[in-house]
């Protein structure tokens, strides 16, 4: 049975991104795919994006008719009343933007802009401006973060022959006559297929390691989009702490320290948190996050706070308490607000 728009919006978001929130797995089926086998192997927690001209079927899945297709830079699929749009990721920063669309890295060239805007924003503090527009996704994200890891499938095209893709243009994975090739985990890396090529994907660049982090700081500034006044983000065109002793980076999934006309904050993107810091806690997170050890923290706290080394040690083990960040970069739930002082 067909879903409302909203559902429909979600599952098209699962399939680009590659990464499961409300549907186990997503199917886009090609125009003139197979879309009643596809309907006969999808399960109840699936979604199966279908041509409007497919015949109806009944299905244990959510099935969300669409028309068009989107797979190559200038396609725009219809889904739902709404109109997304497929740019190249070099080329979405030169276009006027009037809707939902969807930024792809379709070559070697679009993945080196990608790196040198990270580059740019970690210098600057300016980030690419398609990527803070709150109505662009940007494909194949999943895998861009975190290349490496072995995930089934779970955004799957389903082309006219019956060959199964990951992703929107991702390596073949299986066909659907065969269901268990459905069930073989892969690097995520293979949603990208040659954009960029393996060689280029592996090459050392000087901001590779900032990407993920870069990326979810655009999400920060969404999550922030309306506050009044200038927002300043560690790491990126700004410290706090500019001691030049700073020997590490915040892990991509640390929480960020963001500076606005309002005061100092601890946002975490994962949970939506924002919690209210003074200077001196603002201060005490930023060296621990950028420190290597405890010893060069706590010796770069007595400079910066004019404290002893033992105010300095409690005032780092009880600001990384309170916030709960690990050396793993994981941050647990956060209190709303919590301030933590000498």
């Amino acid at each position: 049975m067909d879903g409302p728009e909203i559902d429909g919006a979600r599952a098209l978001r699962e399939f680009v991104v590659g990464e499961p929130e409300h549907y186990s797995r997503v199917y886009l089926v090609d125009a003139d795919g197979p879309g009643g086998a596809v309907l006969d192997a999808a399960g109840p927690k699936d979604a199966v994006l279908l041509p409007v001209a497919a015949p109806a079927s009944n299905s244990a899945a959510a099935i969300f008719r669409y028309d068009g297709q989107l797979e190559e830079p200038g396609d725009e699929m219809f889904l739902g009343g709404c109109t997304v749009e497929l740019h190249d990721y070099i080329a979405a920063a030169f276009v006027q933007l009037v809707g939902p669309s969807v930024v792809a890295i379709v070559d070697d060239q679009g993945w080196l802009a990608l790196l040198d805007d990270v580059g740019i924003a970690r210098r600057t503090g300016v980030f690419p401006s398609a990527l803070l527009d709150p109505r662009v996704i940007l494909a194949n994200r999943a895998a861009i973060e975190r290349p490496d890891e072995m995930q089934v499938p779970n955004a799957i095209r389903v082309r006219t022959d019956g060959a199964l893709r990951v992703g929107m243009r991702g390596e073949v994975c299986g066909h659907l006559s065969t269901t268990t090739d459905l069930a073989a985990a892969a690097p995520r890396l293979a949603a990208l297929r040659s954009s960029p090529s393996a060689d280029e994907w592996r090459a050392e660049h000087p901001e590779r390691g900032w990407l993920t982090r870069c990326l979810r700081a655009t999400d920060l500034l969404k999550m922030l989009r309306g506050e009044s006044g200038t927002v300043s983000i560690s790491g990126f065109g700004w410290a706090l702490v500019d001691d030049d002793r700073a020997d590490a980076e915040p892990s991509p999934f640390h929480p960020f320290l963001v500076r606005t006309p309002q005061g100092f904050l601890l946002a975490d993107v994962a949970t939506r948190r924002r919690v209210s810091l003074s200077p001196l806690t603002a201060a005490v997170v930023e060296v621990s996050q950028t420190s290597s050890s405890e010893e060069l923290a706590v010796e770069r706290l007595v400079r910066r706070l004019a404290v002893t080394a033992s105010d300095a040690r409690r005032l780092r083990s009880e600001a990384m308490a309170a916030f709960r960040i690990h050396s793993d970069g994981a941050c647990d739930e956060t209190p709303a607000e919590m301030t933590v002082h000498p």
